[in-house]
């Protein structure tokens, strides 16, 4: 059965049974054998019931509280049985029950059940309690009902002259058995906001509270020989046991865990204080009671007078044991304040700390916020910050400012070489070298990457940014050698100025950016300023980059191929492959513009495998046709050099094309080779692994290349076009290309001019001795159809160069 349903139906039959009880008293008032025996079996069946609900709570609770409830289901039993004894004789053996009888015992014995309860209760919580205050106002209070018990009852059993000692200690255990009951439910009312919730508390107070008042009745009405079975106060008995019932079923209802408080504290103070009042004055409230009664009798008061006398002395007992522990406590205060003062000094000196620390924490964020974590300049937001500042302030005094737009040339191909913490180390480097040659006045910031952006501040003309910008770009030029590693850095810088080109901070940023994009575009390694027609620039760029994206897809690139020549035998040796872009609207777009582009978004990887494929197919082609000898050249783009599939790749269309690899030369730009030579020279001979030839392009414009050139597991130098201009009106030029094809041959290796295109500088390379040429000389880079045009009509155009060779030779 639920507890909840058990609680209602306790609850009912409560209610029922005192009214059939008090209904069976008046209906058989007249008859003394059916009331009494209606009431007797009412109250032996209240008594089993009361019993076993409380079992079934004690088996429900899981808490030491259960022990409790067994004990009081102990003493309900035991009232069963002197229930059970009491209708044996009036019922039974319709006799008068014996007094004092075996009835008695377990009415004494149920009695001596609930005390075992209570004290088992109060040692469990004793904790809780303030124990020796407790004890004071607990014997306060018994010493006030016991001299009122003794006055009025007690007293006038024992002086009767006709009485036995067990009929005296009988008549004396009902009255002290009300005291003890009286006891348990002082104790409760005193603490109990630790003993049980208060729906419990009132149940068994009222349980309590009815038994004291039927047995003191009971007793009294004894004591005068005027006690009748079946008056109107016997229901009390039963009515007391179902009460008891039913506070152990909220007990489960409202399940207190332990060592926490039970009482709800109410939302207003108030009612707490009251409370607390209340019961500290309860005790002191009895014993001014008890003054009153004894100064209303006026016989017999030594019960009166000695119970009012250990009452006050108790309560002097109390106050002096208060005032004692008032001192302890005071004695405690004063020590837990010097031991907070010690503790707030403590905290204050430990808080002074955390609060500088935590000053300077914010410092080092604001400045995390507005520098850069690795140059420690300036960030972007610090700089356009000051920008603004000083775009007002030019606006007052009415002079200029620039805004320098600077990025690394090639640094990405640096960093992809060398690895990050190089990488990093050259930024580092070259925002040391630029913060030492700016004025005070001026702001060098670090946007990010390898852009740098320079305020500088209150100019007069373009004549002083332009002569600020050459002495950067000398600082930076020199050699830097960074892990033992010499580089030559250059920078393409955009300008734009206050209040030519604009007066709000991103506008000029903007426009200093555009100008640096067209200065890479111009070749790097020089400056721009900003114009209005970059915004066209941009604009077209913006489209180029979103076209690169799907030419491959839409196969809008192209191979062109332009023939390399034997300069003795004027007999085409083997092409180059040069990529074109022709897009849908059937615009052609040159190499120079949107390779640079390509390189930028990464593009030119996919884009060279193209190229790669393609060519090695088409030259597989001709090579088919009876062109066998033909040896075709592809560039490689850094980026394409860096991959590290690369080997894997050429490898892959090799055997996918079926070309020769002997035929197949791939060309690498010397400037880039030198960066990381060990890694160059590692890749070069993965390549030539393959049976592929290597070839150096526009040899000359590179850095430190003599001093790597024997290194390199090359077949071919070609020399670059800037050279071959002046190779005929320059002597030293000629001289220069001279050296160049000298130490080639020396070396054993196969030179190739580029950019020829005229007579004279055919002249000066067949003097010098050069191998093969490459230029408008002989052809521009065809289309595939009209280089097959140009194979098929070789012997003549061979016979043309043979006399065109002739000439030259009679000159």
């Amino acid at each position: 059965m639920k507890l909840l349903r058990l609680q209602k139906l306790l609850i009912y039959y409560t209610l029922l049974h005192t009214i059939g009880y008090f209904f069976c008293i008046y209906y058989w008032n007249n008859n003394f054998q059916l009331k009494t025996l209606g009431g007797n079996t009412l109250t032996l069946l209240a008594s089993i019931i009361a019993g076993t609900s409380i079992l079934l709570v004690y088996r429900r609770i899981e808490s030491n509280e259960k022990y409790f409830w067994l004990l009081i289901s102990l003493g309900c039993f035991s009232y069963t049985v002197a229930e059970i004894i009491w209708i044996y004789y009036e019922n039974i053996l319709q006799v008068e029950v014996p007094f004092p009888g075996w009835s008695d015992l377990f009415f004494m014995l149920q009695i001596s059940f609930y005390l075992a309860a209570f004290l088992q209760k109060i040692w469990y919580k004793r904790k809780g309690l303030q124990v020796i205050k407790f004890i004071f106002d607990t014997c306060i209070l018994m010493t006030v009902a016991i001299a009122f018990s003794w006055h009025f009852i007690i007293q006038n059993i024992i002086s009767e002259e006709e009485v036995t000692i067990l009929y005296l200690v009988v008549s004396v255990g009902y009255p002290v058995g009300d005291l003890i009951l009286l006891l348990g439910a002082i104790s409760f009312y005193l603490g109990s906001q630790y003993f049980f919730p208060k729906k419990v508390l009132f149940f068994i107070f009222s349980s309590l509270f009815v038994q004291i008042l039927a047995d003191t009745a009971y007793l009294y009405l004894t004591a005068y020989n005027s006690y009748y079975s079946g008056s109107l106060f016997d229901p009390l008995w039963s009515i007391a046991l179902l009460l008891m019932g039913i506070a152990a079923t909220f007990t489960t209802g409202a399940e207190v865990k332990e060592n926490k408080l039970i009482v709800k504290v109410d939302e207003h103070s108030n009612s707490i204080t009251s409370f607390v009042s209340f019961r500290l004055l309860l005790p002191y409230v009895s014993v001014i009671f008890l003054f009153i009664v004894m100064i209303s009798q006026n016989h017999n008061m030594n019960g009166l007078l000695a119970g009012s006398a250990l009452a006050i002395l108790l309560v002097i007992l109390r106050q002096i044991f208060t005032l004692l522990e008032n001192q302890k406590l005071l004695s405690q205060y004063h020590l837990l304040n010097e031991n907070l003062e010690i503790k707030i000094g403590e905290r204050t000196e430990e808080l002074s700390s955390k609060n500088q620390q935590l000053t300077e924490a914010v410092q080092k964020m604001r400045h995390l916020a507005y520098h850069d974590a690795l140059s420690g300049l300036p960030n972007r937001r610090l700089f356009i910050d000051n920008v603004t500042i000083a775009l007002d302030e030019a606006k007052r005094n009415n002079y200029q400012l620039a805004i320098l737009f600077i990025d690394l040339d090639r640094f990405k191909n640096i960093n992809d070489t060398f690895g990050h913490e190089f990488g990093d180390l050259l930024l580092k480097h070259m925002a040391k070298q630029m913060s030492e040659n700016v004025r005070e006045i001026d702001t060098i910031s670090r946007q990010g990457g390898d852009e740098f952006a320079i305020l500088f501040n209150e100019i007069s003309s373009e004549e002083e940014v332009i002569s600020f910008i050459h002495k950067i770009q000398s600082v930076v030029s020199k050699p830097v050698v960074i892990k033992e590693q010499e580089l030559h850095v250059s920078m393409s810088i955009g300008v734009a100025m206050a209040p030519i080109h604009g007066d709000n901070a991103e506008e000029l940023m903007k426009q200093a950016d555009m100008a640096m994009y067209h200065a890479k575009q111009k070749g790097r390694n020089n400056y721009q300023f900003f114009t209005s027609d970059l915004n066209q620039m941009v604009s077209r760029k913006m489209r180029l980059e979103n076209g690169l994206r799907k030419a491959i897809t839409n196969g809008e690139f192209i191979l062109h191929y332009q023939p390399q020549v034997d300069l003795k035998t004027q007999e085409v040796l083997g092409m180059e492959a040069l990529i074109r872009w022709i897009t849908d609207e059937g615009e052609l777009i040159s190499p120079g513009e949107f390779i640079p582009l390509a390189e930028e978004n990464r593009l030119i990887i996919p884009i060279g495998e193209w190229v790669l494929y393609s060519a090695c197919k088409q030259a597989k082609t001709w090579h088919d046709l009876g062109y066998t000898h033909l040896k075709l050249s592809v560039n490689l783009s850094p980026l394409q050099f860096l991959d590290e599939n690369l080997v894997k790749k050429i490898s892959s269309v090799l055997q996918e094309t079926g070309i020769n690899p002997h035929c197949l030369e791939i060309e690498i730009t010397e400037g880039f080779a030198v960066y990381d030579v060990e890694k160059a020279i590692k890749k070069m001979h993965a390549i030539r692994d393959l049976n592929v030839r290597i070839a150096i392009d526009d040899f000359g414009t590179g850095y430190s290349s003599l001093m790597y050139l024997k290194k390199f597991p090359i077949n071919t130098l070609k020399i670059a076009k800037e050279f071959i201009d002046s190779v005929s009106s320059n002597r030293m030029d000629k001289e220069l290309v001279g050296s160049m094809i000298s130490m080639a041959h020396s070396l054993g290796l196969t030179v190739i001019a580029e950019g020829v295109e005229t007579r004279d500088q055919l002249l000066s390379l067949q003097e010098l001795h050069c191998d093969e040429v490459q230029g408008y000389i002989y052809s521009k880079p065809l289309p595939e159809e009209q280089f097959h045009t140009m194979l098929t009509n070789r012997i003549s155009s061979t016979n043309a160069m043979s006399n065109t060779y002739q000439f030259f030779n009679k000159i």
